[in-house]
């Protein structure tokens, strides 16, 4: 019993940046950390990415919180962010889920890649949840 009760406070976030500013997406774009915004004329969707420092807050929030169990799953840094107040060192607040993607710049290949990968998301976490559904009939009240 005492091990089922250490495991129910085990907690365990996965934190999904969104568009992250690194040093390989800077150099994908041809720019830096200081003219990043440059980037945004080849693909419109870099204008809402997110630096490192502000996964960072991100992480730093989370661990401060003193309801961190309620957090496990699967978070994104936007969501943290928005949750915990959290800006950006210029003062931006990235939320990749308010934000409008602009896919016209990418090739049908990858449009077809991630509807492909949304499709099998989708059907991968409709039997997960159809499965846990049967296995917490099977506990006892």
């Amino acid at each position: 019993m005492a091990q089922a009760v250490k495991m129910a406070q085990k907690v365990l976030p996965l934190l999904w940046p969104d568009f992250l500013r690194s040093e390989s997406m800077l150099q994908h774009f041809g720019v830096t950390e200081d003219s990043w915004r440059e980037a945004g004329k080849k693909d419109p969707n870099f204008l809402q990415s997110e630096s490192p420092l502000f996964v960072g807050r991100a992480v730093a929030a989370l661990a401060a919180d003193p309801k961190v169990q309620d957090r496990t799953g699967m978070l994104g840094s936007w969501e943290l962010g928005r949750d915990y107040g959290l800006s950006d060192y210029d003062g931006r607040r990235p939320d990749w889920a308010r934000h409008k993607i602009d896919f016209s710049g990418l090739p049908p290949k990858w449009i077809d890649v991630f509807r492909t990968g949304t499709n099998l998301e989708i059907k991968w976490l409709t039997t997960l949840a159809a499965r846990t559904r049967k296995f917490r009939a099977k506990i006892p009240p």
